[in-house]
Order: structure tokens, then sequence, then C-alpha cells
């Protein structure tokens, strides 16, 4: 059953493209009561107008991303720029980031300041300290690796804690071969039956 808590939860997608697509029809998939906001650079207008006819979910473009987090309890990034995305102050307690857009060493989308202040999730410590969000707070010195609160299959499988409260949490997803492995055998198993 769905608790009021979750019908009353508004998801932000910054950046608009095929990721945040998917993205939207994967956190529907799980809250489909939730509402959405999406803020881009481009695209957004057809993310919202696509979304809502196919998901029948109501999805709104904000002005900013400062708007965007004023509403947003849970946020994805996904942008392909190397500028930070977001604002520290921006957020409301007990947001979560699904952080996806850093997958090289030039891409950071969550300021320093917002992942020094969060529960951090990565999906695979050794890449997210390479090419992920991780690595732009090493690199400053306001985080080390002890400070990962533990990796997404962790939290997963109950080893390690996920939400306690109303902790910022961002999870830091730089994608995982064995992710990725999985995702090609099932489109390929999907196209060999066509």
């Amino acid at each position: 059953s769905t608790t009021s808590s979750e019908d009353d939860l508004t998801v932000g997608f910054i950046g608009a493209g095929a990721i945040a697509r998917n993205m939207a029809r994967a956190a529907h998939a799980v809250r489909p009561r939730m509402k959405a906001v999406v803020f881009g650079l481009a695209g957004a207008d057809e993310f919202a107008a696509e979304l809502s006819q196919e998901l029948d979910l109501d999805i709104t473009v904000a002005d900013s991303a400062q708007a965007l987090c004023a509403q947003s309890q849970a946020i994805f990034t996904q942008t392909p720029g190397s500028e930070t995305v977001l604002e520290l102050d921006w957020l409301q307690p007990g947001t979560t980031i699904i952080a996806s857009g850093s997958d090289q060493p030039t891409k950071q989308e969550i300021p320093n300041d917002v992942l020094q202040a969060s529960k951090y999730i990565a999906d695979l410590t050794q890449q997210t300290s390479k090419v992920g969000e991780l690595r732009g707070a090493l690199q400053a010195g306001v985080m080390t690796e002890q400070d990962v609160h533990a990796e997404l299959g962790e939290v997963v499988n109950g080893t390690k804690s996920g939400r306690e409260g109303d902790e910022l949490i961002v999870v830091d997803l730089t994608g995982t071969g064995a992710q990725d492995a999985a995702i090609g055998q099932v489109a390929w198993d999907k196209l060999s039956a066509l």
C-alpha cells in the first residue's frame, strides 16, 4: 500500500534527455502516485508533454533548478555538462539526490558542500572516486573514501542502512559493468525475439 507521505512525493528531474526519461519511468514504477517536475536547458517541455501522457503523470516544468529543488523530495540529476546543477541551501530536509550525470573526470553535477553534508552512497566507490561526484570532493579535500556511508549493494542487501531520518542522501551512479551486462542481455533477448 502507498502511504500518504508517498502520495505527496514530488520527484524532480534536472536534465530532460533520454536518461532522465528512463529515470522517470523507473521512479513512476515504484511510486505511481508521485508528482514530477523537470528543469532542463533543453527539452523540458517535450519531456513533460511526452511523459505526462505516457505515464498518466502530473509533470510540471520548473523555471529554474532552484525552483525545482524547492518542491522536490527526490531529485534525479542527469546532465551532460561539467557545471554543478544545484546548491545546498536550495534543498529541503530529507532530500534524496540520485546523481547519474558524472561519468567522466571532467564532470561534476553536485557541489562539494552538498556531498560533504550528505549520507553519501556510491554504486562503486572505486569508480565514483575516479569519475563520479566523489572525485571532486576527494580532490578538494572535503571528503575521504572513509566518508562513503555505503555502496548501493550494501544498502540493497541490508548490511548498511538507507534512510534513517531527514538526512540529505546523495546516491552517486556512474554505472557498473554488471549492470551494463544485464541491460545488454535484456536488450539482446528482446531484439532476438522480434
